[in-house]
């Protein structure tokens, strides 16, 4: 299961083996409604101010104005999506160089190539021609996206993240940052740290002959005022703007295995397939451990960055439009169980 906001957060969009389909929040005890007939739904995201679903389906990225949405006829809506992309191993909304960018990605062991497309100006805020389901035939989509940039990296990726003007690459090699608009790429960490050497040059662990070295894996970046945390699969700690490590005593070391990673200031959740341990960003101690059972991380409308003045958070790798009161904007989404939780940490308590 896969699930995003929409309507200003009013809605939940839920991507599932045998499509798409939302419901309200405010009607707790109905069953959400089917609304797109796909199949094998990994990821689905809503360009609220484009008015815009954008679904992974079997390796395909489509696209379809929300209007055109017809819980009566979920088939029909296929016949109305445009596509955008396949062999797609995942995509990526976000807000970079002032533009909001849909990133499509085809990773494989060997290479990744990143897709950078932006929406159609025409459609902002669903001001499209037709903009009725009623006037869009059947069998007719319509293009929503256009090429932006385009990059290849040599190896194997799992996740991208939007900076300011950067994208970074989590890949088998770490954190690659991308320059979007000469498209040349670094490595985030200075190789000329030897404090990082954990990092770039970890120690086998079984005779050199016999065992290679596995650099431990990539999973998330935040900003916190001037500097930046590192999340990878087993460690978290700070560097600076040039790459250097930064408050050489702190060192996060996870007790679990996380699979997703949320900012929720101060805190940062990591979460395992048995718990969630929720730690402060400043002292890396443990505030909460919320125990659990196959806890996959689902939505999380949360900011990437804390800002220097206040200590509040921005969202500089996000639409501002998608950052409206309501459900996404305090609530962090997970499944446990077969349940869909609702972590809120100003209560610190679970609700369904």
């Amino acid at each position: 299961m896969t699930l995003t906001a929409a309507d200003n957060e009013r809605k939940i969009v839920y991507g599932l083996d045998d499509g798409v389909y939302m419901s309200d929040v405010k009607e707790t005890g109905k069953e959400p409604t089917k609304v797109l007939a796909l199949v094998d739904v990994s990821q689905v995201d809503v360009l609220e101010d484009y008015q815009l679903l954008v679904v992974l389906s079997e390796g395909q990225v489509l696209t379809l104005l929300l209007d055109t949405l017809d819980p009566m006829d979920p088939v029909a809506g296929v016949k109305r999506t445009s596509r955008i992309s396949v062999n797609t191993s995942f995509f990526k909304v976000g807000y970079c160089l002032g533009r909001v960018l849909v990133s499509t990605v085809k990773s494989s062991k060997s290479s990744t190539t990143v897709r950078l497309l932006e929406p159609i100006e025409q459609t902002s805020r669903g001001r499209v021609n037709p903009t009725s389901k009623k006037l869009l035939p059947v069998g007719v989509g319509y293009s929503t996206l256009k090429p932006f940039r385009e990059f290849f990296i040599p190896v194997e990726s799992t996740s991208i993240h939007y900076l300011k003007t950067r994208m970074c690459v989590a890949c088998s090699r770490g954190f690659e940052v991308v320059d979007l608009e000469s498209l040349e790429t670094q490595g985030l960490l200075d190789p000329s740290d030897k404090s990082l050497n954990f990092v770039l040059k970890p120690k086998r662990t079984l005779p050199f002959f016999t065992s290679p070295r596995v650099l431990p894996c990539p999973m998330a970046i935040y900003r916190i005022h001037a500097e930046f945390l590192l999340c990878y699969n087993k460690f978290a700690f700070y560097i600076d703007k040039s790459g250097r490590r930064s408050r050489s005593e702190f060192m996060i070391s996870w007790d679990g295995k996380p699979t997703g990673f949320v900012l929720h200031w101060p805190y940062v959740l990591a979460f395992s397939p048995s718990f969630v341990e929720i730690r402060h960003v400043e002292s890396g101690l443990i505030f909460q451990t919320i125990p659990g059972s196959s806890i996959r991380l689902l939505f999380a409308n949360t900011p990437w960055s804390v800002d220097n003045v206040s200590g509040g958070t921005t969202s500089p790798g996000q639409h501002p439009d998608q950052l409206q009161p309501g459900i996404g904007s305090d609530d962090i989404l997970m499944v446990s169980e077969d349940r869909i939780l609702a972590v809120r940490l100003r209560a610190t308590d679970l609700q369904d």
